[in-house]
C-alpha cells in the first residue's frame, strides 16, 4: 500500500487517480471534515483523518505502508513559523512512521530552488525538511519541480478564466522571471517511475518542462491561443497581492497560492532535458497544455492528454 499526503491538492488529485487506475492500493492522510473525503471514497481510497502535525494520525496512516509519497505543504499559510513547523515536524513524524513500517521508498516533491540556505522562508524550511529526510536513513527520492500546469491549476486556468471574462492579462512585476512550466501529468509520471526505478534512488532530481519562458511569454502564449482582444497590465508585488485577494473573492484569481507568488520572484528553471535524462521521456510543451484547457473536452476524445511517458516512452537507451 502507498501512503499519499497532500492527496487533495493539485498534484495529489492527479496522482491518486493514476495510482488507482494502475490498481495500486492507496491510503491518504486527509484533514478531518475535508469535502474531498467523498471523492477519495469514490475511488476506493482509504482515508485516514488527520494532518501532518497529528502524531497519532500519522502513525496510524503509516502502519503497513510500503511506500510514501509526500506532497503535503502549507502553500496558503502566511506565517513563516507555522510553515517551518509543518515542514520540519511533519517530516519527523513521517520519517518515524516510515522507519517503523520499514518502507521501501519515501518520495517527496518540492519546488525548484528549495534548499536549507534559500532566501525565501518557504523554500528554506522545505529544504531543511528535505535534509532531514536525506539524513534519516530511509530510502528516498526528492523531486524538485518547476511550476506546474494542468486541469484546475492556477498558472494557466487562472489566466484563461480572467482573460475570457475581463480581457485582462495581469503580469506580476516586470514579467521577466524565468519559468519552465511542466504538465502535472508528466510530474505524476516521474513519481510513478521513481517508485521502482533503482537509478533514481537516494537522489534529488530537478524536473521541468521542455521550454524556458518568462511569465510574460507564458501569458502571451495563452492570449494568442484564445484569440480574443486583451489588455496587458503589469502590477507591482504589493498590487499583485491586493489584486489576488480581490479576484479570489470573485472566483477570478489568475495567480498561484500565496507561497507560489513568492516563487515567481526567484524563477524556477533547470536543464531542458532534465526529465528525459532522469526518467527517459520528453515532457509536454506548454502549448499542448494550453490547447487542452481551451478545446472543449468532448472534442478531445479523452478525459486528459497522455503524458510524455504514455505517448511513447523514450527509453534510457535513446537519451
Amino acid at each position: 500500500m502507498i501512503l499519499v499526503t497532500g492527496a487533495t491538492g493539485f498534484v495529489g488529485r492527479h496522482l491518486v487517480r493514476r495510482l488507482c487506475g494502475a490498481g495500486e492500493a492507496v491510503r491518504c492522510l486527509v484533514r478531518p471534515g475535508s469535502p474531498a473525503q467523498e471523492w477519495l471514497q469514490s475511488l476506493s481510497v482509504e482515508a485516514v483523518p488527520g494532518h501532518l502535525l497529528d502524531a497519532a494520525a500519522v502513525a496510524t496512516a503509516c502502519q503497513g505502508i510500503r511506500q510514501i509519497i509526500h506532497l503535503g505543504a502549507p502553500i496558503l499559510e502566511g506565517r513563516d513559523a507555522v510553515v517551518e513547523r509543518v515542514h520540519r515536524e511533519g517530516m519527523a513524524l513521517l520519517v518515524d512512521g516510515a522507519r517503523l513500517a520499514r518502507v521501501e521508498r519515501f518520495l517527496m516533491v518540492s519546488p525548484l530552488g528549495t534548499g536549507s540556505s534559500a532566501g525565501l522562508p518557504f523554500l528554506r524550511s522545505r529544504g531543511r525538511a528535505e535534509d532531514d529526510l536525506r539524513e534519516s536513513g530511509v530510502p528516498f527520492v526528492v523531486l524538485q519541480s518547476s511550476l506546474m500546469f494542468g486541469l484546475d491549476d492556477r498558472l494557466i486556468s487562472g489566466m484563461i478564466r480572467l482573460l475570457q471574462r475581463t480581457g485582462l492579462l495581469l503580469i506580476p512585476g516586470t514579467g521577466k522571471t524565468m519559468l519552465q512550466p511542466i504538465w502535472v501529468g508528466d510530474v505524476v509520471s516521474c513519481l510513478l517511475r521513481a517508485l521502482t526505478d533503482e537509478e533514481v534512488l537516494d537522489r534529488t532530481i530537478p524536473i521541468g518542462g521542455p521550454q524556458h519562458l518568462t511569465y510574460e511569454e507564458v501569458a502571451d502564449q495563452v492570449g494568442k491561443m484564445l484569440n480574443i482582444p486583451r489588455v496587458k497590465i503589469h502590477l507591482s508585488r504589493s498590487a499583485v497581492g491586493w489584486m489576488a485577494r480581490l479576484l479570489e473573492g470573485l472566483g477570478l484569481n489568475p495567480f498561484l497560492g500565496y507561497r507560489h507568488l513568492e516563487l515567481l520572484e526567484v524563477g524556477t528553471i533547470t536543464a531542458l532535458d532534465a526529465v528525459r535524462r532522469a526518467f527517459g521521456f520528453q515532457p509536454m510543451p506548454l502549448i499542448e497544455g494550453v490547447a487542452y484547457h481551451i478545446v472543449p473536452r468532448k472534442e478531445m476524445g479523452a478525459p486528459r492528454p497522455s503524458s510524455g511517458a504514455e505517448r511513447g516512452s523514450r527509453t534510457r537507451h535513446q537519451r
